[in-house]
């Protein structure tokens, strides 16, 4: 893991999934739905900067958001890199 080190974030949004997954398909960038929390709670991960235009998006329109301590995008394609590695083990 330390490989992803630095290379994305994770944020948990109070949105349902379908709303998250629509704006999202309506962008460009490089930012996916990594967990549904509940029917209300979406983590998203990505890129450092698309996900921050994201959760900027969101606070001005009034929807709660929480940055998720951790520096790589996990249950994202940005862990793919590790795959070669973890099948050799």
């Amino acid at each position: 893991v330390l490989e992803l080190s630095g290379t994305g974030v994770m944020a948990s949004v109070a949105l349902p999934e379908e709303r998250v997954r629509a704006d999202l398909a309506e962008r460009d960038a490089d930012v996916y739905v990594a967990v549904v929390n509940s029917p209300s709670s979406t983590v998203v991960a990505g890129a450092p900067e698309a996900v921050a235009h994201l959760l900027k998006e969101y606070e001005e329109s009034g929807v709660r958001v929480r940055r998720i301590a951790v520096d790589y995008a996990s249950h994202t394609p940005h862990v793919e890199r590790l795959r070669g590695s973890l099948a050799s083990v």
